[in-house]
C-alpha cells in the first residue's frame, strides 16, 4: 500500500489542488457554489444512507432495536437519491433540507446511544454528537439563508485545511519514496558486491 502511495504522489497533490480550489470558491463566492453544496450533500446523504442499511443488515440477527438505525439510513438514502436526481429544485432551501437531516440524524444517534449505554462505555460522546447536530439544525432551521452561508463558509475553511494537508502530504510521498528507492538500489549494489 505504502509504495503505491510512493508511486501516486500525485494523484493526492491533484486532489488537494482541487480540494484547495473549491475551499477558495466556497469561501469568497459562496453563490457558485451552491449548488455544487446540493449535490455534494446529496452524495453525502445517499453515502451515509448506504452504510446505515449496510450495518444494520449486516449485523440483523445480533442487533435488537435495529428499525431506528434502518429507518434512519432509508431516510437519508431516500431524501439523496432525490435531491441528487432534482439538485435545481433544491437550492432555494438546502438549508432547511441540513437542517431536518441534521436534527433527524441527532435524534437518532442520541436515541441510540441511549439504547446502547448498557453495552459501550462512552456513550456520552455519541449522545454529545447527536446533541451538536440537533442543535446546529435547529440553528440553521431558524436561519436558512444564514444557514447556508454558514455551512458554504465552513466547507470552504475544511475544505481549504484539507487540501493544504493533501498537497504537503503529497510532497512529503515524493520525497519519502526517492529516499526508499535510493536506499534498495543501495542495498541492492551492496548485494551484488557480496555476491
Amino acid at each position: 500500500m505504502l509504495q503505491l502511495l510512493f508511486k501516486n504522489w500525485w494523484v493526492l497533490l491533484l486532489k488537494g489542488i482541487l480540494f484547495i480550489v473549491f475551499g477558495l470558491l466556497s469561501i469568497f463566492n459562496p453563490s457558485i457554489t451552491i449548488s455544487v453544496l446540493v449535490v455534494w450533500f446529496a452524495a453525502f446523504m445517499m453515502v451515509d444512507g448506504v452504510l446505515a442499511i449496510g450495518g444494520v443488515i449486516l449485523s440483523w440477527k445480533t442487533t435488537e432495536d435495529k428499525w431506528l438505525a434502518l429507518i434512519e439510513g432509508v431516510i437519508s438514502l431516500l431524501l439523496g437519491i432525490l435531491v441528487y436526481r432534482r439538485p435545481e429544485s433544491f437550492v432555494s432551501f438546502i438549508g432547511v433540507l441540513i437542517a431536518f437531516w441534521s436534527i433527524f440524524s441527532g435524534i437518532s444517534r442520541i436515541a441510540m446511544a441511549i439504547q446502547l449505554r448498557k453495552e459501550i462505555q462512552g456513550e456520552g460522546w455519541l449522545i454529545l454528537a447527536g446533541a451538536l447536530s440537533v442543535l446546529f439544525g435547529i440553528l440553521v432551521f431558524a436561519q436558512p439563508g444564514a444557514g447556508v452561508a454558514t455551512v458554504m463558509m465552513l466547507t470552504g475553511i475544511f475544505a481549504l485545511l484539507i487540501g493544504i494537508v493533501l498537497v504537503l502530504l503529497s510532497l512529503k510521498l515524493k520525497k519519502a519514496g526517492k529516499l526508499v528507492s535510493q536506499k534498495i538500489g543501495d542495498i541492492k549494489q551492496r548485494i551484488n558486491s557480496i555476491e
